[in-house]
C-alpha cells in the first residue's frame, strides 16, 4: 500500500524543455524546487482527474487538493516552510496584486494565442492533448478548444479583437518589467513566491515555438528575459 504520506503532485506533459506546458503546474514545480520539498512527479495525459477538473493537484494525507495557490498554502504550512517570509507587509500585499497581474490577466492572453491563433493551435493541440490516443484526441481536441473559448468569452478578455488583447498582454509585460527594475528577484536580492508565479508564465510565452505580441514584448524587456534565464540557472539547471 503506497505511503499517504508521500506528497504526489500531478501535472500536465512537458514540451520544449519545460517540464508542464500549464503555467499553473510549472507554478507549483518551481515553488516545490525553490522549498525543497521531497515529492513525487506525476504527469497526468488530462486534467479531469483533479478534484476541480483541473491541473496540477497533489495526493497528501489520504486526500486530494487542487489550485495552485491552495496546494502552495497548504504545503507551505503543512511542512513549515516561507520562502516569503524576508518580505514586509507591504511586499507581502504587492505580492497578491502582482500574482493577480499574473493569473488573471496575463495568463488569458497567453491561452487566447495558445487555443485561438489558428497556426499556434495547430502545433498546441498535439502537445496539450498528446497523452490521449490520436482518435481520441480528434474528438476532444475540438470539444475542448470550444470550451476555452467560452472560458475566455466568460472571462471578458476573450470578447476583444486580437489586436486589443495583443495590448493588454504588452501592457501586462511591461508593469512586470517595470517592477522587477534593476533587481535579481521582483523583491530584492532574494526569491520568493511570486518569482516562481512569474517565471512560470513568463517562460511559457517566452521559451515555445509560437509567435505572438505577447513574446515580442518580452523580447523587449531586457530584464525580464534576464529574470528568466537566472531563475532556470538556478532551479532547473
Amino acid at each position: 500500500m503506497a505511503d499517504a504520506s508521500t506528497l504526489k503532485v500531478y501535472h500536465l506533459p512537458g514540451a520544449w524543455g519545460l517540464p508542464t506546458v500549464s503555467p499553473f503546474c510549472l507554478k507549483l514545480d518551481a515553488w516545490l524546487r525553490m522549498t525543497c520539498i521531497p515529492h513525487e512527479s506525476i504527469t497526468a495525459p488530462t486534467p479531469f482527474a483533479g478534484p476541480k477538473g483541473k491541473a496540477p493537484w497533489i495526493e497528501l494525507d489520504g486526500k486530494k487538493l487542487g489550485d495552485s495557490t491552495f496546494i502552495v498554502a497548504h504545503l507551505a504550512e503543512r511542512f513549515g516552510v516561507d520562502p516569503d517570509a524576508h518580505l514586509t507587509s507591504a511586499q507581502h500585499g504587492m505580492a497578491v496584486a502582482v500574482q493577480r497581474l499574473i493569473d488573471e490577466n496575463l495568463y488569458w492572453t497567453m491561452v487566447h494565442d495558445r487555443w485561438m491563433n489558428e497556426a499556434n493551435w495547430k502545433q498546441f493541440r498535439d502537445i496539450v492533448l498528446g497523452g490521449l490516443a490520436l482518435p481520441v484526441r480528434r474528438v476532444l481536441g475540438p470539444i475542448a478548444r470550444r470550451g476555452v473559448k467560452k472560458q475566455l468569452e466568460g472571462h471578458g478578455i476573450g470578447i476583444h479583437e486580437p489586436e486589443e488583447i495583443a495590448a493588454i498582454g504588452r501592457r501586462d509585460v511591461n508593469a512586470l518589467a517595470a517592477i522587477l527594475g534593476d533587481q535579481d528577484w521582483f523583491f530584492g536580492d532574494r526569491p520568493s513566491t511570486i518569482d516562481a508565479v512569474a517565471y512560470a508564465q513568463l517562460v511559457n510565452i517566452w521559451r515555445v515555438p509560437f509567435e505572438s505580441e505577447v513574446r515580442r514584448a518580452i523580447g523587449q524587456t531586457p530584464n525580464l528575459v534576464a529574470f528568466i534565464d537566472r531563475f532556470a540557472a538556478k532551479y532547473y539547471s
